[in-house]
């Protein structure tokens, strides 16, 4: 029987559906340790937060990855607040800053390891960023104080909790609810996958499996290293001096998203650049203990003292964090510790939701008057006494101060009132080094040139803050290089 050629057309492309018919009918052998989606975020920090939420806002899909049980970080621990300059807040209290004040106050804390194109993507993304928290997550930035190392007011706090909690919490909250965000916790992140010179995914592990997941970019937002102290880890690779130290960081910061960039040989600069905060809370029934909790610099911004064993002040309260650093390392070496911080009413008052957390784990002790406290301490109270009456005079403009100190936010000091008090010593807080990124926060090889896919955000980059970080501009760093990754990395092809 002969077929017609529009009858042998018929048949070909009948048989030809059948066969793709059956093909795609039959079981499919699946990688179930393999799984796709757009963008990576490697932390649950408020980088990485503040990352995922950019990259939805620019219509990505987001698979977020941590290695704790929960997200947070370190970002939840911030209690001094978010630096903005030329913000909303600061307008409505009569503030004037500018980003150039601010570039200028950066650039001098940073020394001669400035670099004016990442100071100015933090500084002149400021103000937008602190909106984007209060007009995207209803976030309360009304209260402006001064810090250390500042010209002007603009680190920036609510009226409710911590800064660090409300802000990172916020960010956390509505992530759960968004369909384009997947996050997997206690999933850590072991390699960088690439092909054709460009970063293609992630290979993480979790509950003993190990799983490669692919996409069309990484976004690295690890935090830093300041609680790495391995035998052959970065602290003692970059800094072995600082191992006798406490820290303030949680047991994730040890420095691995630094090693995952540096086995796709990107550059890492400025990793001996590490602060040592001022002042960490001695736990009295812990006091060897080696995490302790931060006594926010926020403390001294509204008022603290710090004063030696005995009773006498030896330093600016309102310095830069380095030079607090040093004065107190000095008293220490000379046998004069103690150190303790001490606030009045009226700080408390300003400052009460810290310090009632503060009191009631114990880190601070409050007292009815001077003689309490130097009975308790052993502090001579004439001395003690003295050495308020001097810091009145000083407050007062009658004097001047003998260090230099020319803030005085509640500084009348009155032996007869309130002492709150606090045994404090310093602490490794943050790491200024860590991966070279653009102002775009495109990660650099040693060569100096973008890596094509991979970007990084938060501590875990480096070269931001020079030799020293300015107090409010860690969670700054956070939201501005969270949101030029999240940015940057939607647009990757």
């Amino acid at each position: 029987m002969a077929f017609s050629r529009n009858q042998s057309l018929f048949f070909i492309l009948t048989l030809v559906l059948a066969v793709l018919l059956v093909n795609w009918l039959q079981p499919k052998e699946i990688d179930m340790n393999v799984s796709q989606t757009r963008t990576i975020v490697v932390g649950g920090g408020l980088a990485g937060l503040s990352a995922a939420h950019t990259l939805i806002q620019h219509g990505a899909q987001v698979l977020l990855l941590d290695k704790k049980p929960s997200l947070g970080g370190n970002s939840m621990k911030a209690s001094s607040g978010i630096n903005g300059a030329g913000t909303e807040a600061q307008s409505s209290l009569g503030v004037s800053d500018t980003v150039e004040a601010f570039t200028a106050d950066t650039t001098s804390s940073a020394g001669q390891l400035a670099r004016p194109d990442l100071i100015h993507a933090l500084t002149s993304n400021s103000a937008e960023s602190l909106s984007w928290l209060s007009s995207n997550f209803s976030i309360d930035l009304s209260l402006v104080s001064l810090l250390g190392g500042h010209s002007v007011a603009r680190t920036h706090r609510g009226r409710g909790p911590p800064p660090g909690f409300a802000i990172t919490s916020a960010l956390m909250k509505k992530l759960d609810t968004l369909p384009a965000a997947e996050v997997i916790k206690s999933a850590h992140v072991v390699r960088l996958l690439e092909a054709n010179g460009r970063v293609t995914g992630v290979e993480y592990e979790t509950n003993g499996e190990t799983t490669s997941v692919q996409a069309n970019a990484v976004i690295i937002a690890t935090g830093g290293y300041a609680a790495d102290y391995a035998p052959s880890g970065l602290l003692a690779k970059y800094r072995p001096d600082l191992l006798g130290l406490p820290t303030t960081n949680g047991d994730h910061a040890t420095g691995d998203g630094h090693r995952l960039a540096s086995s796709l040989h990107a550059s890492l600069i400025d990793m001996d650049e590490i602060q040592v905060h001022p002042t960490g809370f001695v736990d009295p029934k812990d006091e060897g203990a080696k995490t302790k909790f931060l006594a926010a610099e926020a403390l001294r911004g509204v008022g603290a003292l710090l004063v030696d064993a005995d009773g006498k002040r030896f330093v600016d309260e309102m310095e830069r964090r380095d030079n607090v650093t040093k004065a107190m390392q000095e008293i220490i070496e000379q046998g004069k510790g103690p150190i303790r911080l001490l606030l009045n009413a009226d700080a408390e008052k300003e400052l009460k939701s810290h310090c009632d957390f503060y009191v009631s784990k114990g880190l601070m002790k409050r007292y009815e008057n001077a003689a309490d406290f130097a009975k308790d301490t052993g502090v001579p109270n004439a001395a003690l006494i003295q050495t308020l009456a001097e810091h009145n005079k000083y407050a007062s403009g009658e004097l001047k101060d003998p260090f230099g100190k020319i803030h005085f936010h509640n500084g009348q000091f009155s032996p007869d009132g309130v002492l709150l008090a606090s045994w404090v010593v310093p602490v490794v807080h943050y790491t200024m080094g860590g991966i070279h990124t653009d102002a775009s926060a495109r990660v650099l090889s040693a060569e100096g040139k973008p890596i094509p896919g991979l970007y990084a955000a938060g501590e875990v980059i480096g070269g931001v803050h020079g030799k020293n970080r300015l107090g409010g501009s860690s969670l700054l760093e956070a939201v501005v290089f969270g949101r030029l990754a999240g940015a940057a990395a939607a647009e990757a092809k």
